[in-house]
This record gives C-alpha cells, sequence and structure tokens, in this order.
C-alpha cells in the first residue's frame, strides 16, 4: 500500500497542469487567471464526479463485488479534515463516524467511507480514497445497540454523485454567502432514502445545502 502523499491521482495532475498553464500564460481560454483560482478553491478544490466513482470503483475490484452498502459517504476538499464537521439530526450513524475519526485531513480531495463488510453484514470497515490509492481497511467497533440495516445505503441509488459538479454549483448558488466554497459533501441515510449535504463555508459562516439522492435541492440551514 502505497503513502497517502506518495503520488498524486490523475486528477490532480490535471489540476496542476490547468494551473501551470494558467500561470505561464494568465489566462485559460477566455478565462482569467484569477478566476479560474477563485472557481476551482470554491467548487473544493478537485470534488468531481470523477472522484467518488474511481473510489468505488477500486473499492468494487478489491472486495470483488458489485454492491457496496455504506453508512456514510464523505468527500471531504483539500486541507479541510481541520475543520469540524456538522452532524445532521437523525443521523447518528454519522456522529459515531465523526467521533471515531478525529482527523480526516488529506493534502489532496478524498473520499472517506464506512462499509459493510460484504461475507460479513454484521462487521463494517473504514476506508480512504485520496491521491489515486485506496488506504485501508480499518475495523468498526459494532454495538449491539446500533441498527445498521437502518442506516446502510447502496452507493449506486445515490445518482447525484454522478453530476457532482451541477450540485455543488447549485449548493454555492443557494448558500449564496460570500467568499464561500464547498468543504464537504457527506452522503447519509435518513428515514428510508439516502442524501446529499454539502458543506459552504466562509471565514464568517457555514451553510449546510440539501439534495436528495439525484441531486434535487431539498433545502438549507446555517450553522
Amino acid at each position: 500500500m502505497q503513502p497517502m502523499s506518495s503520488r498524486r491521482s490523475g486528477l490532480a495532475a490535471v489540476l496542476g497542469a490547468l494551473l501551470v498553464a494558467v500561470t505561464t500564460t494568465g489566462c485559460l481560454g477566455a478565462v482569467d487567471r484569477a478566476d479560474f483560482e477563485h472557481d476551482l478553491r470554491s467548487r473544493g478544490g478537485g470534488l468531481v464526479s470523477a472522484l467518488p466513482a474511481a473510489a468505488f470503483d477500486t473499492l468494487r475490484r478489491r472486495l470483488d463485488t458489485a454492491e457496496l452498502h455504506a453508512s456514510v459517504v464523505l468527500l471531504t476538499a483539500p486541507e479541510s479534515g481541520t475543520m469540524s464537521f456538522s452532524v445532521p439530526a437523525g443521523s447518528p450513524q454519522v456522529g459515531r463516524f465523526f467521533d471515531e475519526n478525529r482527523s480526516l485531513l488529506t493534502q489532496d480531495s478524498a473520499v472517506h467511507l464506512r462499509l459493510r463488510v460484504p461475507a460479513r453484514p454484521d462487521q463494517q470497515d473504514d476506508y480512504t480514497f485520496a491521491n489515486g490509492a485506496l488506504h485501508g481497511p480499518k475495523p468498526v467497533h459494532v454495538s449491539a445497540f446500533e441498527d445498521p440495516d437502518s442506516e446502510m445505503f447502496d452507493v449506486r441509488d445515490v445518482s447525484g454523485l454522478l453530476r457532482l459538479e451541477e450540485v455543488l454549483d447549485a449548493a454555492l448558488a443557494q448558500a449564496a454567502i460570500e467568499n464561500g466554497s464547498v468543504t464537504s459533501v457527506l452522503v447519509h441515510r435518513v428515514g428510508p432514502d439516502p442524501m446529499m449535504t454539502v458543506d459552504v463555508t466562509s471565514p464568517r459562516t457555514t451553510v449546510l445545502v440539501r439534495f436528495d439522492r439525484a441531486g434535487t435541492y431539498l433545502g438549507k440551514s446555517r450553522t
């Protein structure tokens, strides 16, 4: 297993090449360098649909299964692991995940997952996908008082992740805060269906923007 900082993902390399092009030319097509860098940061600095897709594909190959059942899928922007994450109401599995993973800091954008072990549905493992590499499994202590069946969802049901860029643009527009940027995207189950919560943060405030599993806007709240 490669160290998390040993190599960059293909996505990071592409973004790096674009930044070099902007640095040397001052523009990217008709996009000003400052505008390009601002847009890149505001959208999470690499949180694109290709990121969770690569994570899921890697896990399917590793676990030799087409089905991935998760209680938490968390996408984090670079360096966002030092921030405190908000726990949505009615999602105790998210609170447990954050309590047991105090530091989620990675150098690049990453996907953190808590998955049910395919061959042992009574067991769960944590994984992190970053820099094109999969890290884990990290065994999870599952209490007899927990109800995993009420918390798990099939990641294939969250079609909003397939158009993540559109969802993040909508989150920024709905948050409508000055100098706001996306720091994380949380996928979790509330009731029978999974939902997506996008954390848009500025130096002054944080807005949680909620979407259903297909990426349709549901509402927002300020923390």
